[in-house]
Parts: structure tokens; sequence; C-alpha cells
């Protein structure tokens, strides 16, 4: 398919490096395992190269769910030994399929959203009906998972556990936990900085708050009958806008299914009314998150609050605004820094406290696309396909120099700008 493309064939060539058969790993060294939202969206790239093998990324990552419907954020590979936190730091995980070790957390849901795009990539309605059918009961299990064990307080907005389950795991909008100086009970040893430079990863203060809430978590995975007593307890802007968004597309997949909704539009509506009304910051054109335990907005704008525009949460007239407002606050930027320049934690080299990454581009570029602002749409998806052509297919990206970061022959960006190659917007 790669054709007369270089990128299409760099693309594909990662994905199939990367390729163990039932999952991709996200790169060759770093990450080693399966990974929740990885797999999700890498699946979209796999379905414009081999369909079927897109399904299989999917019902390989639904194989680690648990009895309760969650999804774990990594599904560990069993020859793998030599990486930090393995399956021992989570003894006794719960899982529906005997044998398969996981994580005891989660990470944003944005596979039901995936399944859909998937699906809608098959050209034949039967397979794509009847593939729909197989796994929507357990997308669906894991997309009520967070309604039903998650939420606390009365509000409909999900809470997480661990910066680890935002995916943006070393934002500054964590910050006021790692200054709490949390530290596990037992010693550690890293890995990640041994592979990639330790400047452009989170800092050992960041892993010892990380690793004292794995020692908590593991202590009792029962979490939603204690969640009031977590270390670590937060309204995530991006987390609740994947949810939501996915929500959207699960109810669109039970439609073609003649099936009834997966959340009803009552609780659509209260969900959407309560994200607003909770994490909506007017002075910043911005959605923060919200510290629960502490009852506050978390004072730090970050790219997570621009995913309400993928999430569908937003009117194009504030989607638009929105991205105004990020753009000019990151002049002199590549688009789009996960953490704008003015904000006194940015760093254009670590991680997610200002690289650039992919995958979230590609979030906004289809929000954008879905609220019918196609030139904004497209133009961040030119610039995100041009900074891959410069720089290659990386973890993430220098917003000033463009220079890839992280992780090398990385699978979501493979897997995403195939997507934007071969999907431009739409009447763009």
């Amino acid at each position: 398919m790669a054709g007369d493309d270089p990128l299409l064939a760099a693309a594909e060539g990662v994905l199939r490096g990367n390729d163990l058969g039932d999952y991709t790993k996200p790169s060759p060294r770093l990450y080693p395992h399966q990974w929740n939202w990885d797999s999700a969206l890498v699946a979209i790239g796999w379905a414009h190269l081999d369909w079927p093998r897109a399904a299989r990324e999917i019902e390989s990552l639904l194989e680690a769910q648990w009895t309760d419907g969650m999804l774990p954020h990594i599904r560990y590979n069993p020859t793998v030994t030599d990486y930090h936190p393995g399956p021992e730091w989570w003894p006794d995980v719960p899982v529906r399929r005997k044998g398969v070790r996981t994580s005891g957390i989660s990470q944003p849901p944005v596979l039901g959203a995936a399944v859909h795009t998937v699906g809608l990539l098959q050209p034949d309605a039967s397979t794509r009906l009847t593939w729909w059918a197989r796994v929507y009961d357990p997308v669906r299990e894991a997309l009520l998972y967070f309604a039903r064990h998650r939420t606390v307080g009365g509000s409909p907005l999900v809470a997480i556990i661990h910066p680890w389950e935002s995916g943006l795991d070393n934002s500054p909008r964590w910050d006021f936990a790692v200054r709490g100086g949390l530290r596990p009970s037992r010693p550690y040893r890293r890995v990640d900085n041994t592979i990639v430079a330790a400047a452009h990863r989170p800092t050992q203060a960041d892993y010892d708050l990380y690793m004292h809430l794995v020692e908590w978590i593991a202590a009792d995975y029962r979490v939603g009958s204690r969640l009031a007593q977590a270390p670590f307890l937060v309204y995530d802007a991006l987390f609740n806008a994947a949810w939501f968004r996915s929500a959207l597309d699960l109810n669109r997949i039970a439609a073609a299914l003649d099936r009834p909704p997966a959340v009803s539009d009552a609780d659509l509506d209260a969900f959407r009314a309560a994200y607003h009304a909770t994490l909506w910051h007017a002075p910043s054109l911005l959605f923060r998150d919200v510290d629960v335990r502490g009852g506050t907005q978390i004072p730090v704008d970050t790219v997570a609050g621009l995913i309400a525009i993928y999430g569908g949460l937003v009117s194009a007239d504030q989607a638009a605004a929105m991205m105004a407002r990020y753009r000019q606050r990151c002049r002199g930027c590549r688009m789009v820094p996960s953490v704008p320049p003015d904000q006194p934690a940015f760093d254009p080299h670590r991680y997610w406290r200002g690289p650039v990454w992919v995958h979230v581009n590609w979030l906004i570029v289809r929000g954008l696309e879905a609220l019918g602002l196609r030139d904004e749409a497209a133009s961040l998806a030119e610039e995100t396909l041009a900074l891959v052509r410069r720089a290659g297919l990386h973890e993430y990206y220098d917003p000033y120099t463009d220079a890839g970061l992280g992780g090398p022959d990385f699978s979501w960006p493979a897997a995403l700008a195939i997507d934007l190659v071969r999907r431009p917007v739409a009447g763009a």
C-alpha cells in the first residue's frame, strides 16, 4: 500500500517490525508489552494495511479484561523479564482469562471509539457488523467499568487513581502529588532511563509517587469501595473526554446492531454538563483537571484541556476559540506542545512536559474534523505529517527543533500517520 510515499513505507515498516502477531509493541525496546490505548490507536493504522490484523489487535487487548470489566493498561508479555514494574508488582490480578498477567490500573478509554473507526474501515458491511457484534459486549463493559467503580460524590465524571492512568504520566498537572513526597515501602529498579536519556524521562521523585500508588492499589483491587482514601484521585480532562467520545461511538455501534444504547442520552447530557461545570477554566479557554480530594481545579494548563474537542464535548465555535488561544500561547512552537511554553513547568524535552505527540495531534485533528472545522483540522494534519516526514517516527518531538525524542521506531505515530495520509480530512 506504500506506493511511492516514503512515509507510508517507513510507517508500515515500523508496524511490521513491532508486530508480535497478536499485538504490536509500542517500540522495539522501551515498551515490550501490550499497552491499552497504544493498541487501540495502532489498530486504526493496521486497518489500512491488513484489516484482520487490526481486528486481532483489539481482540488480543480484550483478552486481558478483568472480571469487573476493567481493561488494564498493560498486558504483560511472559517472555520479557527486564521491565519495571513487572507483573510481580501486581499479584493475583482478577483477570477473566486464566494465566494472563496484567497491571492493576487502566488508561484513557479510547477503545470504543477505535473499534468504531476500525469497523468503518472494513468495506464489507457484513464483516463489519459481525465483528462489532463479537466485541461489543466486552468493549461496553470496559467503558461502563468507570461509571460503576470510579465515580464519587454523585458526579458522573470518572476519577483516575494513578498518573499512569492519564496516559500523560509526568504531566505538570500531577506535580502537586509529587510534592507530597510519597514513596514505596520497598526498593525498585528503573529500566526506562537506561534505554532513553534520563533528561527525557520522569524524575525519580515522579517514580517514587508512581510506585507508592502501585502498592496502594495492589493491596486491594476493589478500588471502587475505597476511592475516598485514594492518595491520588483526579478528574482528568483528557481521560473524561475520551470516555465520552467512546460512549458516543459505542452508541453508534449499538444502533448499527439494533441494540439499546450503551449510555443513555440522559446520562450523556448529565456527563456533558458536569464536565463543563467542573473542568472549564474560562480565563485560559481550556478545560483543567480537578484534584478531587482537595476539591479544586489544578492550576496548570496542558494539551489535555483540548481533548474535549475530540470528545465531542464542545461546539465548533468553542473549539475554534480554544485552538486559537492555544496556538497564540505556543507561538514559535511546532503544534501541539503537550504544555504551553508560558507554563512554569514547561520542558521541551521531558516526556509530557512540553514535547509534541503525534497521537494527541491526531485526536485533535479528528475532533476538529467532526465539528466541521476542516481548515483547522487539515492544517494540523499537514503540520503533523510534515513533522514525521522530517524527523522520523519517534515517541515524541521537541516543539522547537522537531528533533525526535524518546523511543525510536514508535508504533502509534506510524499507525496514525498512515491514517492521516490514507484518510485525509474530509472536504478539506
